[in-house]
């Protein structure tokens, strides 16, 4: 039953997105014939379904799509002996819709908001054009989107085997305050994604953009408007039941406010992220190195900083039939702030925090029930952060825990 309602709603949602009459009607006969769904199922949703047609003419198709994240979260800090404000809450995490619109000869669109995000509610925007030469094949992007560099950064979050993002992921992802980097995430510019035809599984990546992320319309106050360059390589292999991937992604910028919001210090900052990826009869693994050179990044922005961590994690597949598969993950990050600093809260999200330190681990250990494949899929997990030692040219206060628990529920169509 659980089953059969989805996929009518699935099939509904998909009529909803047709252009045109004949296109639904072909539509609601193959999902007949697969058994999808029934004939009377199939004449009461072409009597309801919406029909949407795009503005221009020349668009040949436009695709509908949704991500909704419902969380849980209790998190606990403790600084030196002393437990700050604790959070017990409910709150949406994500609420994705977005439309990827095709208008032929390899031009294409793509728009995502997220209602749930307050800074801003863009996600994606951008334009592009596959080419298909003999001599050049690929993808051009022009908009903002994420650069490559992270690995757990660049993978969906319908996909993260852990809840929330590592210390070290968020630490080089999430917006420059003045200890975080601001390097990773979402740039404005023009990227290319290209396949070395002549070596399968090959692909590589250029980029330029603007030094700043998660901007999408305006340039925020302080920042540099030099810009940054990007390049990445991969090679994936695929055997029987086993698939491997490594590659490296760089990104160098000679201006960018070090300092964070509203802050004065420009410098170069240089970005290093190798990674690897298996996935084997169940088991995927993945691990990453994050490393950055930060001109004029510590010491009230006088000396250069050097700040690296890694990331490792597991997730082992069970499957437990008509109720989909089972899996126990586990992930372990680690960073080395070189005297830049991290406060628990630039870590681990939604955490409160006061102190600052230099370092820190983290561990997480969770379950995901995959009910209907990353579909709908309801996630639970423990992670407990730790951070020490002193920000550079400040004295040590000891030690700071984290103790966080978390529930997710997700539903995509």
């Amino acid at each position: 039953m659980r089953h059969n309602i989805t996929k009518i709603i699935l099939a509904s949602l998909f009529l909803g997105a047709a252009a045109a009459n004949a296109q639904d009607k072909q539509t609601l006969d193959i999902l007949v014939s697969k058994g999808v769904i029934t004939q009377a199922e199939a004449d009461g949703i072409a009597k309801d379904a919406v029909k949407i047609s795009a503005k221009e003419k020349t668009t040949k198709s436009v695709k509908i799509s949704g991500r909704l994240q419902v969380q849980y979260e209790n998190i606990n800090v403790e600084e030196n002996g002393e437990s700050l404000v604790a959070k017990n809450n409910f709150l949406m995490r994500r609420m994705f819709l977005g439309a990827d619109a095709d208008l032929g000869a390899g031009w294409s669109a793509t728009i995502v908001a997220d209602f749930a995000n307050t800074k801003t509610y863009i996600e994606n925007a951008f334009i592009s054009k596959k080419v298909g030469l003999d001599y050049l094949t690929g993808t051009l992007d022009i908009g903002y989107k994420k650069a490559n560099f992270g690995y757990e950064e660049n993978t969906s979050s319908s996909k993260l085997l852990s809840i929330e993002r590592s210390l070290a992921t968020r630490y080089w992802s999430e917006g420059n305050n003045g200890r975080r980097l601001g390097f990773g995430a979402r740039h404005v510019g023009v990227y290319w994604n290209g396949k070395i035809q002549q070596v399968e599984g090959l692909e590589y990546g250029l980029g330029v953009t603007n030094s700043y992320n998660d901007s999408p319309t305006a340039m925020p106050a302080g920042a540099d408007n030099t810009l940054m360059y990007w390049a990445n390589a991969a090679y994936t292999a695929n055997f029987e039941n086993v698939s491997l991937k490594f590659g490296v992604n760089f990104g160098y910028t000679n201006g960018t406010n070090v300092a964070g919001d509203a802050g004065t210090v420009h410098a170069a900052m240089y970005g290093l992220n190798p990674y690897i990826a298996a996935s084997l009869y169940g088991l995927d693994i993945w691990g990453d190195f994050l490393f950055s050179d930060v001109e004029n990044g510590k010491n009230s922005y006088t000396e250069s900083a050097r700040p690296m961590g890694f990331n490792v994690g597991a997730e082992y597949k069970f499957d437990i039939g008509e109720w989909g598969k089972i899996a126990p993950t586990l992930r372990y990050s680690w960073i080395d702030t070189d005297g830049r600093g991290i406060k628990m809260s630039d870590g681990v999200r939604d955490a409160n925090a006061s102190n600052t330190y230099n370092a820190g681990q983290s561990v997480y250990v969770g379950v995901n029930w995959y009910i209907v494949g990353n579909s709908v899929k309801f996630q639970l997990g423990y992670e407990w952060a730790q951070l020490n030692g002193a920000q550079d040219g400040k004295v040590a206060k000891g030690h700071a825990d984290a103790n966080a628990v978390r529930a997710q529920m997700q539903l995509l169509f």
